[in-house]
């Protein structure tokens, strides 16, 4: 009987230890990881790094993404450096638009969570984003975080129409609570 509840509270624990979080993938690759790895893996994906854009916890690389050339941006968590954010620009000649895109992404992750198109016709100077589909995955049960994606529409890019953000959902908590550790 020992044996047995001994063995009932080991599965119980795999089972909420794996329940807890399903990092978000971005190519197959688990954002789970740090910058360094993570870049390392995307390399061995025919990416490329861009040194001219790359700074602590940031780094820009160049490949093809859905059979386009695309520009990514990663960020990683300052002290862990744990990756929570890989934004994929696509060129101004993609083949895809915003549509395209978004029914790919409902495809794959489902239905979307939210909406807005509000987006404004406004000169190039303006630093945000209006118009966004929003889906979310897996969530941290420890965090409370959701794995998101968001497809953007640009109106402030001058070389990217559309963008698609992959944001982990618990590596993003993690990136917030180090930026406010100071507060």
């Amino acid at each position: 009987m020992k044996n047995l509840l001994t063995t009932l509270s080991l599965i119980v624990a795999v089972l909420l230890g794996n329940a807890q979080t399903q990092p978000m993938k971005f190519l197959g690759i688990g954002m789970n990881s740090t910058m360094s790895t993570f870049v390392s893996k995307l390399k061995g994906k025919g990416f490329v790094e861009d040194v001219n854009h790359t700074k602590p916890n940031y780094t820009v690389m160049k490949g093809t993404f859905a059979g386009e050339r695309v520009k990514l941006e990663i960020r990683s968590a300052a002290k862990t450096h744990l990756v929570y954010k890989v934004d994929v620009y696509f060129s101004l000649s993609t083949q895809f638009t915003y549509p395209d895109l978004q029914g790919r992404l409902s495809d794959k992750y489902g239905e979307i969570v939210q909406e807005v198109n509000n987006i404004k016709e406004e000169p190039v100077y303006v630093k945000y984003t209006s118009d966004y589909s929003k889906w979310q995955t897996d969530t941290d049960t420890v965090t409370q975080g959701f794995n998101t994606i968001i497809l953007s529409k640009c109106s402030y890019h001058s070389t990217s129409p559309v963008v698609i953000s992959y944001i982990d959902g618990k590596n993003s908590k993690v990136e917030a609570l180090e930026v406010n550790s100071d507060f």
